[in-house]
Order: C-alpha cells, then sequence, then structure tokens
C-alpha cells in the first residue's frame, strides 16, 4: 500500500501510518513549510532510516509524484487549507494534483467527517 499525507506538519500521522504499514508499503508525507518538514524529518527519523516513510517538501496544489513514488492507494489530509474550503481556487488544483497520482480503486480523506470524510476526486 502506498500512502500519501498531506500536510503532514511535524510527523505524528505519517509515522503512525508507517509504523502501520511498515514494509508491506510506504508513505510519503508532504507540507508546504521548510520547517514542517524538519520537524517530520526529525521525528520520523527511525521510519525514513527504515525505508518506510519519504518526507518532501511541496505544496499539495503543485504536487507531482517523484521517480517512485505513487500511483498511491490512500491520500489523507488534516487541517490543509487547500482542501477544507478556505481557498477554492487552490482546492480544485490540489484535486486535479490528487486525481492525477490516485491509483485506481485510491480513496481519499479529509478532516470533515466523523472522523473523516472520503472526497471522490476521479468519476
Amino acid at each position: 500500500m502506498r500512502v500519501l499525507e498531506i500536510g503532514c506538519g511535524p510527523g505524528a500521522a505519517a509515522r503512525e501510518v508507517a509504523r502501520r504499514v511498515g514494509a508491506k508499503g510506504s508513505v510519503l508525507a508532504i507540507d508546504r513549510s521548510a520547517t514542517a518538514v524538519a520537524q517530520a524529518e526529525a521525528a520520523c527519523a527511525a521510519e525514513i532510516a527504515a525505508g518506510w516513510l519519504r518526507v518532501r517538501q511541496a505544496a499539495v496544489e503543485e504536487f507531482e509524484a517523484a521517480e517512485g513514488e505513487g500511483p498511491f492507494d490512500l491520500v489523507f489530509a488534516v487541517r490543509v487549507g487547500a482542501l477544507d474550503g478556505r481557498y477554492p481556487e487552490a482546492g480544485r488544483r490540489a484535486l486535479e494534483r490528487i486525481a492525477a497520482v490516485l491509483a485506481p480503486g485510491g480513496r481519499v480523506f479529509v478532516d470533515g467527517g466523523d472522523p473523516l470524510r472520503e472526497l471522490v476526486v476521479r468519476e
């Protein structure tokens, strides 16, 4: 399973997902903030060293998977302005970028539900 976390912040969720996925898959955690990426790299050093997790700086509305990343079976985001309605144009671009890296049958979850709501990014 390949997982993409958008807006990873200091990496708490990415670290826990990577521990659950383990060697059976991989997690890529992205954040637009260089500070957040540095915090996530420090907090997730063991998971990164094990090859279960990668962290990189990227804004979701400009995100493109690099070689070896994706397609993603699961994408999730919590409190990401481009996906929670605060920035509609960024949200439109973000959904296009997510659809481009989502595996067939892949699922996308964002905050706004109990516990998360699922988005349909392609028909």
